[in-house]
């Protein structure tokens, strides 16, 4: 029997629609809660599908994406891929998910070397 083991921190994803009415891709994260991603910003929730409460009882915290790192959509979407901790993002931005942060860098090669972070935010309750 072969079992399958995954280092994603990342369990599924999916473009969600904000009470904005702005689009947002939604990672639910493997402890359950999600990290929203949109344009302008970056929300943990406590869990997947808390981004349309009217009332924000699932949102933690926000952080927001200078104006001049804002992303925009690349094929309908803003993940363009996940590995591990690794979410490349539309604009060759990416994300780095640890443990602890999801940090938001404006390239690869900085986010490799750790230089340059736009914006972190603390995952955890």
């Amino acid at each position: 029997m072969l079992i399958e083991n995954s280092s994603d921190l990342i369990k599924r994803h999916q473009m969600v629609t904000l009470p904005s009415g702005a689009l947002a891709h939604e990672a639910e994260l493997i402890n359950g809660q999600a990290l929203v991603i949109s344009r302008d910003g970056l929300a943990v929730y406590s869990r997947a599908g808390m981004v349309g409460d009217p009332l924000g009882n699932g949102l933690l915290r926000s952080v927001a994406i200078p104006a001049d790192f804002c992303l925009t959509l690349q094929n309908g979407a803003y993940i363009q891929e996940h590995r591990a901790g690794y979410v490349g993002l539309s604009d060759g931005r990416v994300c780095l998910i640890t443990l602890n942060d999801a940090q938001l860098f404006p390239s690869k090669q900085q986010a490799l070397r750790n230089q340059n972070e736009i914006v972190r935010i603390a995952l955890g309750s």
